[in-house]
């Protein structure tokens, strides 16, 4: 029971303090999901370290280890409370993810290094006490205990303690538990000494190496074991083959759950807490299979992969690159799960005896390690699209491929794959048949030939083998449309640490070009004379924004704006004016001014300042730079994500000491899934400013614009009282029991419309 108790309350802290530090540095580093993903990159390398950690110390005399790692815990316990420190906010624009590696590592490192050791160090434990005692076979369960506590801390925090606590509260509530642990971890390391005493390592590793036949053998007999998570596997020591596997094996599933996770999120539907769904599937994958061989069947997994690896490639394009939420999320949930499954089932069933039990789970977290770093540094740098994802379905359906062939032993199934191959090559290049008939042409064939091989050999796995590498090449087919689409009308497309941005021409007799990222357009502009430099999309004459600038005074208006976009605001500028922006992305830039003529073209002094916009407004107002603005309109979201720290207490105070005394804030807050005007509506009344909701539903033959919703807050009485403003304002109704939002407290779950 210690032992389950120290691992239960380790691994529900491990998955507690990644939202939790997260949500503290977000607003420093613009709030983006590029952030969240560096974070997770930070959390797999330490998780990474803590195994290679405890595959080391498990090697030395129990005594020993109960030293050295009591030492290390306490040196933890210096460390708390975990909050990070103001100092590490960023000073320029550059790529941020040094900093954020480096601030994660000075706040959390050695506490969160503690608790990632706990897994496989405590089960090393468990299973020296109980050698020679049939409990020890039940050690991998221990492994499917933390993954529960894990996904109870994931569903706990934005349900449970996020919405009743703040920031700070949280931070000494994580480190009050980890002084819970503390006390468990050390009583576990001691408990261990005395039952053992001062031998060395029981579970010592004396086995030679498997050979062939017996892996081989152990294998086909594991396969025969389903439901029986008391067998033990066999104690054979790993080849480098295994080592291999278990690495591609783990990387693999690790990349799916971030290539999802980052699909659903961006390019099909930015709902708030969406992000939970992938990675409570990719846990719940590790409790099934790791809790029994009962959960994990080959004939029901297997094909659900060769099946949905293609379908999920198709899934990218289909319905114009926009497949709808519920016909997406079924989809893509589905085939993650199943991938998961296929990857943590096979890795079970290829899990060595004890006496490599932390061998194993280095391989493991290394692998999770790589899969995180090809995902979150590597395919920004390397790819100028999103395309990882479909990368991601064609290694999962040649592992299945590798797995099958490994298993049946069968060349054959290589012959009937470049059959097949080589007969949708003629089809559709010397034939030029319609894609949809080489494809039914093809599955016909598989099919025919998979179910041959099954008779000729007697085996499920020779027509699994056939028929995961056929998926594989189905999903190249399918990649390759959906890089035509991608490229089709896009006249640019670049990638960086924060998305992949598109420049999109569409129409003939009024041609329009577009800037979109993800699912999102963050403006377009019209290429006849008529509408070349009239403002358009969510900034049109009759939106909030549009009016507050009517309503300014000064023949001269200088004009702030936090998100570039295209530079459509740049369309209000007059001569002896200025525009000021405030943009995090230095490619948004580039493209404004390379790809759109807003900031060329407009008679006023334009400038574009770099960085996060809020830290920028700081930096100025601390040097005496008060910029005066006339209005400033505030719209720097990322399709529906918001950056939450530009509409706090603390941010609407900044933005204030930038505007003249009758100056206008306006908010752009169109969101399909929050309701933020109130949220905005009491930061304006905690400070005795006014505010005014602006709706504006334009016409339909007015196809520049678009449907749009303002709040205009400011000091100045007469502009709420003005007829134009009064007639076109919008009651707001207040949420019951909404908190004000700040910097250390704010509850998306609260304005869930």
């Amino acid at each position: 029971m210690l032992y389950a108790s120290t691992i239960f309350v380790s691994a529900f802290l491990l998955f507690l303090v990644q939202p939790l530090i997260a949500k503290h540095i977000l607003p420093w580093f613009g709030g983006t999901a590029a952030v969240w993903t560096i974070c997770l990159v930070f959390f797999q390398f330490l998780l990474l370290a803590g195994y290679i950690y405890a595959d080391r110390i498990s090697r030395l005399p129990v005594r020993r280890q109960a030293i050295v790692h009591t030492v290390l815990v306490l040196a933890a316990c210096l460390m708390l409370p975990v909050i990070p420190d103001a100092s590490w906010k960023p000073t320029g624009d550059g790529d941020p993810t040094l900093r954020i590696l480096s601030l994660l590592a000075v706040t959390i490192g050695l506490p969160y290094l503690v608790v990632c050791t706990t897994g496989p160090l405590v089960q090393s434990w468990f299973a020296r006490v109980h050698v020679n005692d049939p409990r020890q076979a039940r050690v991998y369960r221990l492994f499917a205990l933390s993954n529960l506590a894990s996904l109870i801390a994931l569903v706990a925090y934005p349900f449970a303690l996020e919405p009743y606590a703040s920031l700070r509260v949280q931070s000494w509530a994580w480190s009050a538990g980890f002084l819970l642990f503390a006390a468990l971890v050390i009583a576990s390391a001691w408990r261990t000494e005395r039952r053992i005493g001062a031998a060395i390592d029981p579970l010592a590793p004396t086995v030679p190496p498997a050979t062939d036949g017996a892996r081989a053998e152990s294998a086909q007999s594991a396969d025969g074991a389903e439901g029986n998570s008391e067998v033990p596997p066999a104690a054979t020591a790993p080849r480098l083959a295994d080592y291999a596997l278990w690495l591609c094996l783990a990387a693999l599933g690790t990349v799916m759950l971030l290539t999802i996770t980052t699909h659903i999120t961006q390019d099909v539907a930015s709902v708030p807490f969406l992000w939970i769904l992938p990675l409570a599937l990719y846990l719940l994958t590790f409790i099934l299979c790791f809790d029994s061989d009962f959960w994990y069947r080959r004939w029901i997994f297997w094909p659900a992969v060769i099946v949905l690896a293609p379908a999920m490639v198709w899934g990218l394009r289909a319905s114009g690159g926009v497949l709808q939420i519920e016909h997406a999320l079924p989809l893509f949930g589905g085939g993650l799960f199943a991938v998961c499954m296929f990857c943590h089932g096979e890795l079970v069933r290829a899990r060595p005896a004890p006496q490599w039990l932390t061998r194993f789970y280095l391989m493991v977290s290394l692998g999770g390690a790589l899969g995180g770093l090809l995902v979150g540094v590597g395919a920004p740098r390397l790819l100028d699209g999103p395309w990882e994802l479909p990368m991601a379905l064609i290694a999962a359906s040649l592992l299945l491929a590798y797995v099958s062939r490994r298993l049946a032993g069968s060349y054959l199934m290589i012959l009937a794959a470049s059959l097949v191959l080589g007969l949708i090559w003629y089809l559709e290049h010397k034939l030029i048949l319609p894609k949809n008939n080489v494809l039914m042409i093809a599955i016909g064939l598989s099919a025919v030939l998979a179910g041959a091989l099954i008779a000729m050999r007697r085996s499920i796995r020779a027509g699994g083998a056939l028929l995961a590498a056929l998926s594989a090449a189905f999903c190249f087919w399918f990649a390759r449309d959906y890089a035509s689409f991608m490229f089709d009308n896009t006249q640019m497309m670049t990638r960086n640490f924060y998305g992949t941005l598109r420049v999109k021409d569409y129409g003939t007799i009024s041609q329009s070009r577009y800037l979109v990222h993800g699912v999102i357009s963050h403006g377009r502009q019209y290429g006849d004379a008529d509408l070349r430099h009239r403002p358009t999309s969510y900034y049109s004459e009759s939106s909030g924004a549009g009016l507050a600038i009517a309503k300014v005074q000064s023949a001269r208006p200088h004009l702030g704006v936090i998100g570039l976009g295209v530079g459509t605001i740049a369309a209000y500028g007059q001569p002896g004016g200025k525009v000021r922006y405030y943009e995090i992305n230095p490619a948004v830039m580039d493209i404004a001014h390379d790809h759109f003529s807003y900031l060329k073209d407009s008679p006023a002094a334009v400038e574009v300042v770099l960085g996060d916009a809020r830290l920028s407004m700081e930096r100025e107002a601390a040097g005496g730079a008060l910029q005066q603005f006339d209005v400033l309109v505030v719209d720097a979201f990322s399709s529906d994500s918001i950056p939450v720290h530009l509409i706090t207490r603390e941010a609407l105070a900044i933005y204030m000491q930038h505007m003249k005394p009758d100056g206008v804030v306006a908010f752009h807050v169109s969101n399909r899934f929050l309701n933020l005007s109130p949220v905005v509506a009491q930061l304006a009344q905690d400070v005795g400013l006014h505010a005014v909701e602006i709706d504006d539903v334009p016409p339909p033959e007015n196809y520049w614009q678009d449907t749009t919703t303002y709040v205009l807050v400011t000091r100045n009485r007469a502009f709420v009282d003005d007829p134009d403003i009064v007639a076109r304002s919008v009651d707001i109704k207040p949420i019951p029991g909404l908190a004000l939002w700040t910097d250390d407290y704010n509850n998306l779950f609260r304005i869930l419309k």
